[in-house]
């Protein structure tokens, strides 16, 4: 639907022209109960989107209880790192939740001009918890920033500043999953950064990034418990991408170079990354990533690894790190879809002998899920599903835990 703007109201005219405006305004979102996508009008040759979507989780964690384990919780993103170790107090402890804090909205805009086309995106979500309320009176939760950016496209190559996805990553490799935490190992790192791109054709591109760099140094082995020292970011991570796909089939290489500084030392860090996708039958995918890196660090899914720390000598040293992930989709219907995923992600021990993690770090991680998700209209998902993880960490201890899953989602 399009509503187009004449222009400034006159002065003597603002009340009027306000009355046709939300008038417009309020017959478009009642329009919305019959339409798939977003709100979509004009504003001086501007295309404006306006969508989101309304998500209720429901949770029941089996076998260890993560949100009441770690301070301040997870946010009920359950994942293989979090997984509470066997002995520890909420090991044993099963928890039913209800949350809607993955609910978002984004205004999305397309600007034509004589030099090419100008795009932008700005989306957030309420994933976020309130220092001073709790699920006890309100369950309140705040808006955080999720993508800003903006993209110049002209002619076969495109320029993008601003916070988003990581170049290091690719959807079209990733499994599907239930919410945001997914399985071990698959990058998931959202963030401010500078990308050129040259398409060479339709699904077929390489794209350049210098993407904000993080610390991720780390006796524990998570961001959470960083060490005490001085650390130092002198220069961008880097991350070259080649992404080459035809209609049921794609192949994305990435590279990403990394700086380390701490206490005056420092080395650089890298890591490499393979991912694809094969689609058979009728609607039918298997996807595969395969990761490798020293010194990949928070790349490596949620951020929940250590890229690099000092060791017992005082040097700088990297964290070596490997991981999969693979699963198939099977499209039962024309709306409804049944995944089968797992991950598994393994931290070298030598960063453990070597002094620069603890035995709390993270060793391995293993995690598998299997949903069903049906389209019961193009604006509504129910989705149902299972996840089992389980995870080690340096010194030998264990611990594992499931969780059964399922949500609606009202799409607009």
């Amino acid at each position: 639907m399009i509503f187009s703007n004449a222009g400034s109201p006159k002065k003597n005219g603002c009340f009027t022209n306000a009355v046709s405006k939300s008038a417009a305004v309020l017959l478009g979102l009642c329009m919305l109960s019959t339409a798939a996508w977003a709100f979509e009008f004009d504003v001086k040759g501007t295309t404006v989107n306006l969508g989101g979507y309304v998500k209720l989780s429901g949770i029941y964690d089996l076998d260890g209880n993560v949100n009441d384990s770690i301070p301040n919780g997870l946010g009920d993103e359950v994942n293989a790192y979090a997984v509470p170790l066997d002995g520890t107090p909420h090991a044993d402890e099963n928890r039913f939740s209800l949350t809607a804090r993955e609910s978002r909205l984004f205004v999305k805009t397309s600007t034509p001009t004589e030099y090419g086309t100008i795009t932008t995106h700005l989306e957030g979500d309420y994933n976020c918890d309130m220092d001073y309320s709790t699920d006890t009176w309100s369950s309140s939760r705040q808006f955080r920033l999720r993508h800003a950016y903006g993209k110049w496209s002209f002619g076969s190559n495109s320029v993008l500043a601003g916070q988003t996805w990581t170049t290091f990553m690719d959807f079209a490799g990733a499994v599907p999953v239930m919410d945001l935490a997914g399985d071990p190992g698959q990058p998931f790192v959202r963030q401010p950064q500078i990308r050129l791109t040259h398409n060479f054709s339709k699904g077929h591109y390489i794209a350049l990034a210098a993407e904000n760099s993080d610390r991720g140094f780390t006796r524990g082995g998570t961001l959470f418990q960083n060490m005490e020292a001085d650390s130092t970011e002198t220069m961008p991570d880097f991350v070259l991408k080649y992404f080459w796909g035809v209609k049921n089939f794609h192949l994305s290489p990435k590279v990403l170079v990394r700086r380390f500084e701490l206490d005056d030392e420092s080395t650089m860090g890298w890591a490499a990354s393979l991912t694809s996708h094969l689609g058979f039958g009728k609607g039918h995918k298997i996807y595969l990533g395969l990761t490798y890196g020293d010194g990949i660090g928070r790349y490596a899914g949620l951020g929940l690894n250590a890229g690099a720390g000092l060791s017992e000598d005082g040097d700088v040293e990297t964290v070596e790190y490997a991981s999969i992930n693979t699963g198939v989709t099977f499209a039962l219907l024309d709306n409804l879809a049944w995944t089968l995923g797992c991950g598994y992600s393994e931290n070298n021990e030598d960063a453990y002998d070597d002094g620069v993690l603890t035995g709390i770090a993270n060793k391995n991680a293993f995690a598998w899920h299997t949903m069903v998700a049906w389209k019961v209209k193009p604006s509504i998902e129910l989705a149902l599903g299972y996840t089992d993880m389980q995870q080690e960490v340096m010194d030998g201890r264990e611990g594992d835990m499931q969780k059964v899953q399922s949500y609606v989602k009202f799409s607009f």
